[in-house]
């Protein structure tokens, strides 16, 4: 029960177009379009089999559109639509991904009936929705964010701190489409009774696009023009903006904590905003707390405890879902 990692997203996107499913990436040329933009930043692209780092490559294609997107004379000229295209071929690559699980193994996972249980708080900066799926196999209600900055005991939250597959800006909705297509962040899910809250106003505020899980794909191209997915750049700080309320839910969550468990994060030295976010979290609280790390690669746990605690404990056994 694997989705892809960051590490092989690229080539995950370019296996995947060459798929029935994935034939509308070929329709849109993505593999002569990844080609010309990799031999734009890297000499060496012009080069057989040259394949860039991924956290590299989208945080040069990120950087490019915030300073020099349009410039005259660089030859590249659809950024920007490649950049969306991106991201919607990720998004079909995990919805597909999560589909060919084998459902009575996805709903017996001792690790997910462990982690999604009510009263946790789960802050991941994963796009899929695999929680969500999970919650609601299990009837277990759930909410994208605190409530009035409480956590309640009765259900699972969820913070996802890099946005979601099925998360858009309001200004991002797709014509045609009434206000019952969408949800607020904060409506309560799998509840007993059935509510709706309010959409926000402002174009740049994000909704999540309602599905039934089975239909998450065909909702997503048909509701949104790009969804709301930080990807894995240096320097995020612009991208994060529409997601403070997450960030400083999780922040509060992270400094009410008796007990910290990092399982499968690996806190890469580039990845300054959670790092950050978790050493302010566990040095706000009256005491810190129990840091558990749960992860077989010994460089994870030696960047925990450079990173965020000496005192974290290791556990190196591996998920297993």
């Amino acid at each position: 029960m694997k989705l892809p990692n960051t590490p092989s997203l690229i080539n995950e996107v370019l296996r995947f177009s060459s798929t029935s499913a994935g034939k509308w990436l070929a329709d849109d040329g993505l593999r002569l379009r990844l080609s010309q933009a990799f031999e734009f930043f890297y000499p060496d692209a012009k080069n057989a089999y040259f394949q860039p780092d991924v956290v590299d490559f989208f945080s040069s294609l990120r950087t490019y559109l915030d300073i020099g997107a349009g410039l005259s004379g660089t030859g590249f000229n659809d950024a920007a639509d490649l950049y969306r295209l991106l991201k919607r071929a990720i998004a079909h690559v995990l919805v597909s991904s999560q589909k060919a699980i084998d459902p009575q193994r996805f709903e017996s996972s001792a690790f997910l009936e462990d982690l999604v249980q009510p009263g946790n708080i789960i802050i991941t900066s994963n796009w899929d929705t695999l929680v969500e799926s999970f919650a609601a196999a299990k009837g277990i209600p759930l909410r994208l964010s605190s409530r009035s900055r409480h956590f309640p005991e009765s259900e699972v939250s969820l913070l996802k701190l890099h946005g979601s597959i099925d998360w858009c800006q309001v200004s991002a909705r797709v014509s045609g489409h009434g206000d019952d297509d969408y949800a607020h962040l904060s409506e309560r899910q799998n509840a007993d009774r059935p509510y709706s809250k309010q959409l926000p106003g402002s174009p740049s505020d994000l909704i999540r696009v309602r599905s039934t899980g089975g239909d998450l794909w065909q909702k997503l191209k048909s509701r949104t023009r790009e969804p709301w997915m930080v990807t894995m750049v240096t320097g995020k700080q612009d991208d994060l903006g529409p997601l403070q309320e997450v960030w400083r839910d999780a922040y509060r969550a992270l400094s009410w904590a008796e007990t910290l468990e990092i399982i499968g994060y690996s806190l890469p030295p580039d990845d300054v905003e959670i790092r950050t976010i978790l050493r302010a979290g566990v040095r706000r609280g009256e005491r810190p707390p129990k840091i558990i790390v749960r992860n077989p690669a010994p460089d994870v746990h030696y960047r925990v405890r450079a990173f965020l605690d000496r005192g974290a404990e290791s556990d190196f056994q591996p998920v297993s879902l």
